[in-house]
C-alpha cells in the first residue's frame, strides 16, 4: 500500500497536465523577434569572436541552465536562448504532441526505416515548437527486466540499439535539432540511479555497454551526449574523465557537447576537468560564485570554460539554432501525417508471442461477445512514467480498437477495470464462460513502470490470479501484455491460448493491437530482449538487488544532488558479458520466449544461405588485391509459404569457434527486415567486414580480430537458426 502511494505520487508529479517542473507540459514558448545572424560558414571563426567578446560571467551562466529546460544566450551579442525537450517517444514538453511507441517498442519492429521516419516527425514537431535540443535518444543496455525505465531504451543487444539509434538520430538532426544519446554510461536501473555505483570491469564495458554510444556518435553523427546519475567503477558519471574525454572525445572523435542529467552534477571541480560543458536544469555547481574561486587559484582555467561554451556553440551553429527564428512557422506540433507514422511503428512492434491452435486471429464474422477485462482495456496505457511519456491529442484504447473491428451488434462487455486485485462476480463469470472469446489486457501503467524507480517481476494487483480465473472459465483466453520488457508468466501461461506483447504503443496503441487481434495486421514485432521462465534465469539478476520492485521515498524524493547524506554503494556486473540471450544460448538456460522472437500468422521459409567467399582478408595482411577480400558478402532466400502478406526478420549471429578469451555462444551482427506477399520470394544479404568478428581484449587494450573459423549463424531468433555457414579469417 505504501509502495503504491509513493509511485503514485511520482506519477502525478512526473506526468502531469501542468507545468510541473518535471513535465513542463503546460509551458509554451513564445515565437521571438529577434532573429540571429550567425551561419555554418566560418564558424569556427565566428565562435572564436563571440567568446573573446563575452565576459567571464557571461560564459559561466551559459554553462548552467534555466528555468528547467533552457540554454542561456547572451541578448547583447544577439547569441539567443536554446530549449531542450524531452524525450524519445515524442515532444513531452510545452504542450501536447504526437505519442510514438515507446524505443523499446520501436526495437521490436526491427526496422530502420521507421526509426528514421519517426526521428523525423519527433524533429518536425520539436521545431514547430521552439526546441532545438531532443533528450533522447536512450540507449542504455536492458541488464534486468526490473529497470523501471527499460521501455525508454532499446533491448538487451548492443548491435540491435545502435541499430536502430542511428537512423532516429539521422531522422531528427535531419529537421534541425540536436539529439541528446543517453545515459553514459551503465545506467541500467533505477533502484537507486543517484547512488548505485556501476562496478563494471574494462571488457565488458566495451562490449555491451558503450558500443551503442560509439555507433551514435561516429555513424549517427548525434551532436550531443547526456551523462548519467550513476557512478561507474566509483567516479559519478558526470565527473568521470576517462568516459566524457578519453573514450568520448579521444578515442570517438565526439565534437559535440555533454550535457548533464538533471540534478547528476555533485561538484564543480570534477566536472569541469572530467569534460562536461553543460549543468541542468541550472548551475547548482556550474556558477560564478563556485567557478571563480577555482579560476583564481588556478584549479581550473578559462580556457576550460571557453572549451565547454565552444563545445556548445559550435553545435548550435551547425545544426542552425543560431541563424533561425525560434519556431519554424511552417511546421506543424501535431499532423494526421504524424499520427499515422506513428499507427505503423504500433503495427510493427506488436509481438505475437504464443498462439495455440491459432486462435489468432480473431474472425470478426464469428465474434458475437467478448469478454473485455483489466484496467489497460479502456485506459489503455501508452507511455511509461517520465521523461519518455509524451500527453498526445487522440489516445485510442484497446476497447475502442475493438469496438472499430466489430459490428455494432457483437457486445463487448468490459470487466476488472480497477487497480486492484479482482474478484469476479457471479454474472461476470457467467459471461466469461460464455464469450467467443475472453480478452485480458494485463500489465502496468505509469505509476507501475516509470523513471525513479524500478518494476516488479510480477504483475501487480494479483493480475495473475485473474488470468488464471479466466482460463479455468473460457480456454479461449488471450492476453494482451502492456510493459517495457519482461515479466512473470509461469503462473498462468499454461492456460493461455494466446499471448501478445504490445509495449507501449503511443496514441494509436488500441487501434494497432486491435488490427492484430482481427487479422487487418499481420503481426512482425520480434523481441528485443529475453523472456525468461524465472527470474533468477537471468544471470544478471543473480548480481542484482533481492527486491528491485521496493520503494524507498529517499531513494527517490531525497536529496539527490549531494553526497553528503547518502553515500554511493556498489552494484558489481558479476555477469560480465553474459546479458541476455548471451547467457541463455551460451549456459543452456531455456527461455520462455528467445531474443528476436516473433511469431507470424503466415510461414516463412530460409534457406539457401551462401558466401561470396569462405575466407575473409584480416587487417594485417597487405596488398593492392586485398581490399575486396576485407569483406564478405552474406545471402540467404527468404519465402513467403503462407497465404497472408507478411514481414520476417531475418537474423545473422557470429560464433567464433575458437578465441584466447572466452566469447559468449552467439552474437548478433546483422538484420535485415523483408515484407513478401504469399507465395513470394525474396533475397536478402549481409556484409561483413573484419569488425564484425572482433572483440575487446582489455590486455591489448582495443578490439581485435583472431585468425580461425568462424560459425555464421542465420535464423528468426536467436533459437531458431535455420541456416548455418563457416567462414574462415586469414591472417
Amino acid at each position: 500500500m505504501f509502495d503504491r502511494l509513493i509511485r503514485k505520487l511520482v506519477a502525478g508529479v512526473m506526468n502531469s497536465e501542468n507545468d510541473s517542473s518535471f513535465a513542463m507540459a503546460g509551458k509554451v514558448l513564445d515565437q521571438s523577434s529577434t532573429v540571429p545572424e550567425l551561419t555554418g560558414e566560418g564558424a569556427e571563426e565566428q565562435i572564436e569572436a563571440l567568446i573573446r567578446e563575452m565576459s567571464l560571467e557571461e560564459k559561466i551562466a551559459m554553462i548552467g541552465g534555466k528555468e528547467n529546460l533552457g540554454i542561456r544566450g547572451i541578448p547583447r551579442l544577439n547569441i539567443p536562448d536554446v530549449w531542450c525537450t524531452d524525450a524519445s517517444a515524442g515532444v513531452r514538453c510545452f504542450g501536447r504532441s504526437t505519442a510514438f511507441p515507446v524505443p523499446v517498442a520501436m526495437a521490436a519492429t526491427w526496422s530502420r526505416e521507421l526509426q528514421r521516419k519517426t526521428g523525423e516527425a519527433i524533429g518536425e514537431e520539436c521545431r514547430a515548437k521552439g526546441v532545438s535540443v531532443l533528450l533522447g535518444p536512450g540507449v542504455n543496455i536492458y541488464r534486468v527486466p526490473t529497470n523501471g525505465r527499460n521501455f525508454e531504451y532499446m533491448g538487451e543487444d548492443p548491435y540491435l540499439a545502435a541499430e536502430m539509434a542511428v537512423p532516429y538520430i539521422k531522422g531528427v538532426q535531419s529537421r534541425g535539432v540536436i539529439t541528446t544519446v543517453k545515459h553514459l554510461a551503465c545506467n541500467n536501473s533505477d533502484y537507486d540511479r543517484h547512488r548505485m555505483n556501476s562496478e563494471v570491469d574494462e571488457r565488458t564495458l566495451h562490449e555491451i555497454y558503450l558500443p551503442a554510444f560509439k555507433v551514435a556518435v561516429q555513424k549517427g553523427g548525434s551532436k550531443s551526449v547526456m551523462c548519467a546519475y550513476n557512478p561507474v567503477n566509483g567516479v559519478y558519471a558526470s565527473e568521470n574523465r576517462e568516459l566524457l574525454t578519453e573514450i568520448l572525445r579521444e578515442q570517438w572523435g565526439f565534437k559535440g557537447f555533454v550535457i548533464s542529467d538533471w540534478t547528476c552534477v555533485y561538484s564543480t571541480e570534477g566536472p569541469l576537468k572530467a569534460g562536461l560543458d553543460l549543468e541542468m536544469p541550472y548551475g547548482k555547481y556550474m556558477n560564478l560564485k563556485k567557478i571563480l574561486p577555482l579560476i583564481k587559484d588556478r584549479t581550473v582555467s578559462e580556457e576550460m570554460i571557453d572549451t565547454r561554451v565552444r563545445n556548445m556553440m559550435r553545435a548550435f551553429i551547425e545544426i542552425g539554432a543560431y541563424s533561425r527564428k525560434l519556431k519554424d512557422e511552417g511546421l506543424a506540433e501535431y499532423s494526421a501525417e504524424h499520427s499515422q507514422i506513428s499507427l505503423e511503428g504500433a503495427r510493427e512492434a506488436v509481438v505475437l508471442l504464443k498462439n495455440e491452435e491459432n486462435i489468432l486471429p480473431l474472425k470478426p464474422e464469428a465474434v458475437k461477445k467478448i469478454a473485455l477485462l483489466g484496467f489497460n482495456a479502456s485506459g489503455t496505457t501508452t507511455c511509461g512514467g517520465g521523461s519518455c511519456c509524451v500527453r498526445s491529442y487522440d489516445k485510442v484504447s484497446i476497447e475502442a480498437g475493438i469496438r472499430e473491428q466489430l459490428p455494432e451488434s457483437a457486445e463487448i462487455r468490459l470487466m476488472a477495470q480497477k487497480k486492484k486485485p479482482i474478484r469476479l462476480s457471479k454474472e461476470e463469470k457467467r459471461f466469461i464462460r460464455e464469450a467467443d472469446a475472453v480478452i485480458v489486457a494485463a500489465g502496468f501503467s505509469t505509476a507501475e513502470e516509470s523513471e525513479s524507480f524500478d518494476r516488479s517481476w510480477e504483475l501487480p494487483f494479483r493480475q495473475d490470479a485473474l488470468i488464471r480465473e479466466c482460463t479455468d472459465l473460457n480456454p479461449s483466453t488471450i492476453v494482451l501484455l502492456t510493459a517495457g520488457g519482461g515479466v512473470e508468466t509461469e503462473s498462468w501461461i499454461g492456460g493461455v491460448k494466446a499471448l501478445v506483447h504490445t509495449f507501449y504503443l503511443g496514441e494509436r496503441a488500441g487501434q494497432a493491437v486491435a488490427e492484430i487481434l482481427f487479422g487487418r495486421v499481420n503481426p512482425s514485432g520480434k523481441l528485443p530482449f529475453t523472456m525468461a521462465r524465472c527470474l533468477d534465469d537471468f544471470e544478471s539478476a543473480k548480481h542484482y538487488v533481492e527486491n528491485p520492485g521496493k520503494i524507498s521515498p529517499l531513494r527517490i524524493l531525497g536529496p539527490q544532488g549531494t553526497t553528503a547524506l547518502r553515500k554511493p554503494w556498489t552494484l558489481k556486473y558479476g555477469e560480465k558479458l553474459m546479458v541476455g540471450y548471451r547467457h541463455f544460448d551460451t549456459n543452456g538456460v531455456e527461455p520462455r520466449f528467445p531474443f528476436g522472437h516473433g511469431l507470424s500468422y503466415t510461414e516463412f521459409a530460409i534457406t539457401g544461405a551462401e558466401l561470396s567467399s569462405e575466407t575473409m582478408a584480416g587487417a594485417s595482411m597487405t596488398g593492392p588485391s586485398l581490399a575486396a577480400d576485407r569483406e564478405c558478402r552474406v545471402t540467404v532466400d527468404v519465402e513467403n509459404r503462407g497465404s497472408r502478406e507478411g514481414s520476417e526478420v531475418v537474423q545473422l549471429y557470429i560464433r567464433d569457434e575458437k578465441s584466447a578469451l572466452p566469447r559468449p555462444e552467439k552474437e548478433l551482427k546483422s538484420f535485415e527486415k523483408v515484407r513478401l506477399k504469399p507465395g513470394e520470394s525474396g533475397r536478402v544479404s549481409f556484409t561483413l567486414t573484419e569488425e564484425h568478428l572482433q572483440y575487446y581484449n582489455p590486455e591489448k587494450g582495443g578490439w581485435i580480430s583472431e585468425a580461425g573459423d568462424f560459425t555464421l549463424l542465420i535464423g528468426n531468433s536467436s533459437r531458431n537458426i535455420l541456416q548455418r555457414l563457416k567462414l574462415t579469417l586469414r591472417d
